[in-house]
């Protein structure tokens, strides 16, 4: 039987583990809970079994699977108390929750629903099957809200009730469960209840069938709203002397920086203004979103303080770009999410090295390395050699890697990329003697290009290009050149941004396509601050081709703008090693005799090849001669 004893200290972040210079870096995601919630498993055994790696991600909080604050909660806690150095995040969801995980911290309108529909008639607290003006705004098992509608014909959400959809009758009938969640079954005066459906996702949780309801980022009034009783929620664990005090800060799964106005599971449009219609203040409410989260991150970072760290996920357009209060993100995959052949590497690759100079310091950025999802089908694993160059792009931007599968029967921290060539996991690699560089190919030839864009506002012999946005659209530039041979090339640019949004720490995106080829539409952040960027394309036909550079920014600067012909070699080197990447679509050999940098430094020992031949879309680990 497990003894658990009373909660450490807060660890200092700089005496965590995995901030030291040992690489590589590697955590535990969150495969450790399902034996850390098993009563049956000590946490003597579960400990020892989860010991090899830094750190762990782990949900520790009921918001998204009941249970978890239970047995493997205490595993978790002890597990910091034993082992101080080593990194303890929760995994939390940010966009949505189970409504039984502390319903009453919330009010009515700090979820988001879906437009609804008013009743026909008065409705008494008994009543179970309800008249509305159109079934239609609804589907089987939505989770409900009943509004009364005031003598001025508002909405009086402080009176609201909660119910669930058991059946749609017919066009105007349907089916419900009263007074649900805490909330009381009431009486609505004729034609005086206005109900709507919830914005929600399936339940998550083995056997679980409540829907998590999604946040309501908006919702701000007078500084405070939604995202002020979020903030106080989470403090309520992760707060000075509260349950979770020991834990070394939260990843917010999903957060997302914006929602849009629609919901794929219908047409119904979503009321982000909560009066009950669709009309244009949704989508004066709706551009609120950002502000709500940023609000509701920027309070988190105030109470929490430097000494925690927050994080989220930002490996898509559409999630975190809070660089002033974030210490990184969560690349669920890599380089995005739908990029399953790694055809946008170099996305991966500008995303964290902008994370890892611009984050709320300290930074600290990771990898989750699973199975590869898939729109249509079951997540499959990745192949072995993409599952080397996504690590190979951890080790030349500092991310961590959390491994979430086993490759070929492996251990899922027992992955030869981890261990080097000892069994144990010993950070081999040792101390990064350089950042990430790059191979030229044998000749150095640069491709002429011209500009085209009504927004072009400054051309200083081709070293400087100033765009402003015109109209309300996206900046939109292309790039015309003409290739005497069919094959790759790299965009390389310091790209600044500025933008009139009232937003300051906001950061713009630049997105280049070439030949309107979505699989390698390639991505940076962007802010005032110039930023060295890569933008590499492969297979580019013979003759004309163009480059389309799209941004959500009111101005783009393109510093040093080239077009570089031919495949760039990544490396870096270590202590004890160096990793190389082929990124390309194409074998390549590598003389090493190339790789003359640090070879000074490191006191004669030698590669163990002369001569590499690195497969398409595959990286090398090699430890120096001893």
């Amino acid at each position: 039987m497990a003894l658990y004893s009373g909660q450490s200290t807060c660890t200092e972040l700089s005496d965590l583990k995995i901030f030291d210079e040992q690489y590589p870096k590697a955590i535990y995601f969150r495969n450790v809970e399902n034996s850390a919630a098993n009563t049956s498993i000590s946490y003597e055994k579960w400990a020892k079994r989860w010991s090899k790696l830094d750190g762990m991600v782990v949900k520790a909080l009921d918001e998204e699977i009941p249970g978890r604050s239970k047995e493997a909660q205490k595993k978790f806690i002890q597990y910091k108390k034993d082992n101080p150095s080593k990194l303890m995040l929760l995994h939390f969801n940010g966009n949505a929750r189970d409504p039984n995980f502390d319903f009453d911290a919330f009010h009515a309108e700090d979820w988001t629903y879906f437009v609804g529909t008013y009743s026909e008639g008065a409705i008494d607290p008994s009543d179970t099957v309800i008249t509305v003006n159109d079934t239609q705004v609804f589907k089987n098992s939505d989770d409900i809200v009943i509004v009364p509608v005031n003598n001025m014909e508002e909405l009086d959400w402080h009176k609201s009730e909660q119910v669930k959809l058991l059946s749609i009758k017919n066009e105007s009938t349907i089916t419900v469960k009263r007074g649900l969640f805490s909330t009381k079954a009431r009486s609505y005066k004729k034609n005086k209840a206005y109900l709507a459906a919830h914005v929600s996702q399936p339940a998550i949780a083995p056997g679980s069938s409540q829907a998590l309801w999604r946040y309501n980022f908006s919702n701000i009034i007078a500084q405070g709203g939604m995202p002020l009783r979020l903030t106080h929620n989470l403090m309520g664990y992760l707060g000075s002397d509260k349950v979770l005090s020991s834990f070394d800060g939260v990843e917010f799964d999903v957060l997302a920086d914006t929602r849009g106005l629609k919901h794929p599971s219908r047409k119904t449009p979503i009321d982000y203004n909560y009066d009950g219609k669709a009309s244009k203040l949704d989508v004066l409410y709706q551009q609120k979103y950002s502000q709500g989260v940023h609000l509701f991150l920027s309070s988190l970072r105030s109470e929490l303080g430097k000494s925690k760290l927050i994080l989220a996920d930002g490996n898509e357009a559409n999630q975190q770009r809070e660089f002033s209060v974030l210490n990184g993100i969560e690349s669920e995959t890599w380089p995005s999410h739908w990029d399953h052949q790694v055809e946008q590497w170099s996305s991966g690759i500008n995303r964290h090295l902008f994370w890892k100079s611009r984050s709320y310091s300290p930074s600290l950025n990771y990898i989750k390395l699973g199975k590869v999802p898939r729109k249509k089908g079951p997540a499959q694993s990745p192949t072995e050699n993409l599952r080397r160059l996504r690590m190979a792009g951890a080790l030349f931007t500092d991310t961590i890697i959390a491994p979430a599968y086993r490759p070929r029967g492996k251990g899922i921290d027992n992955w030869s990329e981890f261990v080097g060539d000892e069994k144990n996991y010993n950070t081999w690699l040792g101390k990064p003697l350089s950042d990430m560089q790059y191979l030229k190919p044998g000749h150095d030839d640069t491709v002429e290009f011209e500009v085209k864009s009504k927004e072009l506002h400054l051309n200083k012999n081709a070293s400087l290009f100033g765009f402003s946005k015109s109209n309300d659209k996206e900046i939109n530039i292309v790039l015309k050149f003409k290739l005497s041979n069919p094959g790759d090339i790299t965009v390389i640019a310091a790209v600044s941004s500025s933008s009139n949004i009232k937003h300051k720490d906001r950061v713009n995106y630049i997105t280049i396509s070439p030949n309107e080829d979505s699989e390698q539409k390639n991505m940076t952040w962007s802010d005032s601050l110039a930023f060295d960027s890569r933008f590499y394309f492969k297979n580019l036909k013979k003759g004309q081709n163009t480059l389309t550079l799209t941004s959500d920014a009111d101005s783009v600067e393109l510093a040093n703008l080239e077009i570089r012909y031919g495949i760039e070699i990544p490396y870096r080197f270590f202590e004890n090693g160096v990793v190389i990447a082929n990124p390309s679509r194409k074998v390549v050999t590598v003389n090493t005799s190339k790789l003359t940098s640090f070879q000074a430094s490191l006191k004669g020992e030698g590669l163990k090849a002369k001569e590499l031949t690195i497969n398409a879309k595959d990286a090398v680990f090699l430890s120096f001669e001893q």
